[in-house]
């Protein structure tokens, strides 16, 4: 099975451990982050081939088909309504172990209705460079990812990959949703029966890049609009985020509301002595939040200064101080983000025989925040079976 809940376990989506390339030191508003490309940025995969996944109905002459039961000739329902023949299909399955955090390989869902009303009509599931056609332009799945109604996969036990090539790139009806069939990008070899096309057509000549549209890449204005009217789908259809991080403290176990807020100071009183503090909230990903962000990290609450205090000692801990490491991201100069569960250093807990108080001096929140973390589970007919598994069938 696969889940996209990962919710304060990570430094970051796109597998940024530090959390800061910025590399200037400097403070940054996250929500408007253009330099931090582990979650929509280019990559080095931008070629990879793109494919739907096992169970994709496709439409065709005669009705919708599970992509991986068409076959070269299969007449496939075009966007503009006629029917062409399949000129080749293309292959490619994982095991879950050879491709464990590789996002440019796990596939990403499209809930029902994440587009348009009815499109998909049920989830559509593609891998991350496979894109969609939306407002006269073709977009890559991977780039509208809002982890709430677009969603990728965080593990899975296996994947199975297929494509349908014509004679010419075009548009074709998956699931309901108009997305791309297969075109030359010089990433062919992707396919494991790559071979059986150079045996079926070796003199194939056809331009490489030939798209049907234009293909959409991160930074674009248009991009931006699109993720904008998702975002607002999403919303509508019963996604909800909200601006309040709902920090508070977990001591020793037991959860611990501020008595008071004021202007980013969090005031929070412990009755006893503890052996173990985590600063705690909602964590949201900028890039998944934002249309113009491509931050990837798991972002909580951004710390300035703690204060640890009682009649008789008083600690401050600077957001620099480098013993904030468990749950925290590296410092930005000014300032340093939890990952949504941020370990108070133990050193620091020991100069206190009964209780205190912790002041949290925290800068703005994200402009976002999840109200529930979305869990996606990949469905059962996405599973190939085995040789042994078919004999035994």
């Amino acid at each position: 099975m696969a889940s996209s809940n990962n919710h304060g376990q990570g430094n970051g989506r796109g597998g940024n451990s530090s959390g800061n390339n910025h590399g200037n030191g400097g403070s940054h508003d996250p929500d408007h982050d253009h330099d931090n490309d582990s979650g929509h940025g280019h990559s080095d995969h931008d070629h990879d081939a793109p494919c739907y996944c096992r169970g994709t109905l496709i439409l065709t002459e005669r009705g919708e088909v599970r992509v991986e039961e068409l076959a070269i000739g299969d007449t496939v329902v075009t966007l503009s309504g006629e029917a062409k023949p399949i000129k080749w299909v293309g292959k490619r399955r994982y095991a879950g172990q050879f491709i464990a955090g590789n996002r440019a390989v796990l596939p990403i869902m499209i809930r029902a209705g994440a587009l348009e009303p009815a499109v998909p009509a049920r989830d559509l599931w593609l891998s991350p460079r496979h894109a969609v056609f939306l407002d006269g332009v073709l977009v890559p799945a991977e780039l509208l990812v809002n982890a709430q109604t677009v969603l990728q996969a965080e593990a899975l036990d296996q994947v199975e990959y297929f494509h349908l090539e014509f004679e010419a790139h075009e548009v074709i009806l998956a699931d309901g949703a108009p997305a791309e069939s297969y075109v030359e990008c010089d990433n062919r070899q992707g396919f494991h029966n790559a071979h059986e096309f150079a045996a079926l057509y070796p003199d194939d000549r056809r331009p490489s890049f030939a798209y049907y549209r234009p293909l959409l890449e991160p930074g674009m204005p248009k991009l931006a609009a699109i993720r904008a009217r998702l975002f607002e789908r999403a919303t509508a259809l019963g996604h909800p985020t909200t601006t309040d991080p709902g920090f508070h403290l977990i001591a020793d176990g037991t959860i611990v509301a501020p008595q008071s807020r004021d202007d980013g100071r969090y005031t929070f009183r412990l009755d006893a002595r503890v052996n173990e503090v985590l600063l705690a909230s909602r964590c949201g990903v900028p890039a998944d939040l934002n249309p113009l962000s491509s931050d990837g990290r798991y972002l909580g609450v951004c710390i300035k200064q703690l204060v640890l205090r009682d009649d008789r000692l008083r600690v401050e801990i600077s957001h620099s101080h480098p013993l904030l490491v468990d749950g925290f991201h590296a410092d930005e100069g000014a300032q340093r983000w939890t990952t949504g569960m941020g370990r108070v250093p133990e050193g620091f807990l020991g100069g206190f025989a009964g209780g205190f108080t912790i002041e949290v001096h925290c800068l703005a929140p994200l402009r976002r925040y999840f109200l529930q973390q979305p869990i996606v589970d990949m469905p059962e007919h996405f599973f190939f079976l085995s040789v042994s598994d078919q004999a035994a069938a």
